[in-house]
């Protein structure tokens, strides 16, 4: 509740999302980034990546609701870095990391070659994350994307495969999302 309360604060002045209404962020929001854990057997420990994570979604709610999980955030956007700092703060999150940028000078930067057992996003085109997101994983490591349809198969390169899709109804009729897991083809 406290994360909902200052969201909705910090969206008065900095556009952190438009999604405005309690219900409505706490469906399409925290129900939506949780969803990830039904979609996949996430093991104890599992270090993941949310690329363009905006005000932290799916990222802080998978971290509030795993804190043995580590978490890296990867937002360009000043604004929102400074929302995800102070959240991260004030609910006192551990083992929680921001990278003030965007995939690329992450790649760049950090050099995080096969460091992650899941890479996520909400909120960017897939094809960004399955350009460089092999890159990122650990043998064995897979990726979780979030959409309101199935992923075209023939969005998958040669590279990937996939794994399984978890199809779901938000509550209130506020649709159908899809989660798609998908991994390296060896």
């Amino acid at each position: 509740m406290v994360y909902l309360e200052q969201l909705q604060i910090w969206n008065q002045s900095i556009n952190l999302t438009s999604i405005t209404l309690n219900d409505e962020i706490i469906i399409k929001h925290f129900v939506d980034s949780l969803a990830a854990l039904q979609a996949d057997d996430v093991k104890v420990g599992a270090r993941f990546l949310d690329v363009g994570t905006g005000a932290g979604f799916p990222g802080i709610p998978l971290k509030l609701a795993r804190l043995d999980i580590n978490m890296t955030l990867v937002e360009p956007v000043a604004k929102k870095v400074s929302f995800l700092r102070f959240i991260i703060g004030l609910l006192r999150l551990e083992n929680i990391d921001i990278f003030d940028g965007t995939l690329e000078r992450f790649l760049n930067e950090r050099m995080p070659y096969g460091s992650f057992d899941y890479l996520a996003t909400r909120a960017l085109k897939h094809d960004l994350i399955l350009k460089d997101g092999q890159k990122l994983l650990r043998q064995g490591g897979k990726a979780i994307l979030f959409s309101s349809q199935p992923i075209p198969l023939s969005d998958l390169s040669l590279n990937w495969s996939l794994s399984r899709e978890h199809t779901f109804q938000l509550q209130k009729g506020y649709g159908q999302r899809v989660i798609s897991i998908v991994m390296p083809s060896v």
